[in-house]
């Protein structure tokens, strides 16, 4: 059970971390999604790793 909350929270975590990173740097629209981009593979692979 823990381990399919876990994507979940860390899902919460990064979108928290971007939209106080847009409110403080007041970054482009473009930057932040070529974030969340990087950040989906990083979590997908992450996840995979988690898996094996």
């Amino acid at each position: 059970m823990m381990k399919q909350q876990l994507p979940l929270c860390v899902g919460i975590v990064c979108v928290t971390a971007i939209i106080i990173t847009m409110i403080i740097c007041k970054v482009s629209l473009e930057t932040i999604f070529g974030l969340i981009i990087g950040l989906m593979i990083i979590a997908f692979v992450v996840a995979n790793l988690i898996d094996l």
